[in-house]
């Protein structure tokens, strides 16, 4: 199995946008990150390449909060040259962006989209080696086959996965690979993509890394001291989370107050919703606070609780089955393991 610090710190992949689509239940473990790849990973000095969406000094004002595993280098996605960074002492960090057909055995088409951050290296000593033997003559095999190659051959640290509004999926399944990662670097396509959001999935990928800690998103604990304190404390609840998901077609639209109220029903704690734009003002401001982040890739869904200040996640819960979005029974878990941990504690 491949090693990768698995971060399931937003969306991960969309798929059987015209059908309901069901996910395999993911078992086991992944193995620990092989020392050698993370000392090199440590020694090297790391390229971001991120989205337009965001200018480049609050990129730098989030990566100085919260990187230090790496020297590193913010470089804009129009002056990103792949040639000069993959066989030199660089890791980076780049937004990737593909779809996925696959044929069932009664033959119907499911479609995927994956979209993600994706920080690693390239191995260059094989890359030249297969580029050395590129035949192809015509110009749109000769750039797929080396796409491939490059493709093929980064090995990832961390991946972060990032969730795709309904109007981005739509286009994207209809486009050519470029095209959806052009939207990408340029566009406001994702639920998850900003400055609240990004500084607390860096500082959780700079601590796991530091620390050589595997994370393996497909898990369901939490920390009963820290999620105890939620007796008291307001959860905060990002709007996008009330969003509800057309399983056949993938539109998302907003959730009317009586699913919004039957949502919350099982919830039996304070909340209160708060918008993106709120949320990433009161995480860049270091206030400390904890939050719901909500996320689905197939028929896998994933509910944490993070901390607004460190990015750590004090809660999870990996869900699989029929639905493509969040139910009352789900926050009713998160209410029950509340009150345990708190009754635990008391004694």
């Amino acid at each position: 199995m491949k090693n990768y610090i698995l971060l399931l710190l937003t969306f991960i992949s969309f798929s059987g946008f015209s059908q309901v689509s069901f996910g395999a239940r993911h078992v086991g473990k992944p193995s620990d990150l092989k020392p050698k790849a993370l000392e090199k990973f440590k020694a090297s000095t790391t390229i971001f390449v991120l989205s337009d969406v965001i200018d480049a000094d609050e990129y730098a004002k989030i990566l100085e909060e919260t990187w230090t595993v790496t020297p590193y280098k913010i470089v804009p996605q129009s002056e990103y040259d792949l040639q000069e960074y993959y066989n030199k002492n660089y890791s980076i960090a780049e937004l990737v962006g593909f779809k996925r057909s696959k044929t069932t055995k009664m033959g119907s088409v499911v479609h995927s989209l994956h979209t993600y951050i994706n920080i690693g290296l390239y191995d260059a000593e094989t890359i030249d080696e297969k580029l050395s033997k590129v035949k192809a003559k015509k110009e749109k095999k000769r750039e797929e086959k080396i796409n491939e190659i490059f493709r093929n051959n980064k090995k990832p640290i961390a991946k972060i996965y990032l969730f795709p509004t309904s109007d981005f999926v739509n286009t994207a399944l209809s486009e050519e690979k470029e095209v959806i990662v052009e939207k990408m670097y340029t566009e406001n396509v994702f639920f998850n993509y900003s400055t609240g959001f990004l500084k607390n999935y860096f500082q959780q990928t700079n601590e796991l890394i530091d620390k050589g800690e595997t994370y393996w998103m497909y898990e369901k604990d939490y920390d009963a001291k820290k999620i105890a304190s939620l007796t008291t404390a307001k959860l905060y609840v990002p709007t996008y989370i009330t969003q509800r998901t057309n399983a056949f077609t993938a539109e998302i639209s907003d959730g009317e107050d009586k699913e919004v109220e039957k949502l919350f029903s099982k919830y039996d704690y304070d909340y209160e919703f708060i918008s993106t734009e709120d949320l990433d003002k009161a995480i860049e401001e270091n206030k400390e606070f904890y939050y719901l982040r909500y996320a689905r890739a197939n028929a896998e869904r994933f509910v944490q609780v993070v901390n607004s200040k460190t990015g750590e996640v004090i809660f999870r819960e990996y869900i699989t089955g029929l639905g493509y979005n969040l139910k009352a029974k789900n926050l009713g878990y998160l209410s029950d393991v509340i009150a345990k941990s708190a009754k635990k504690l008391a004694k």
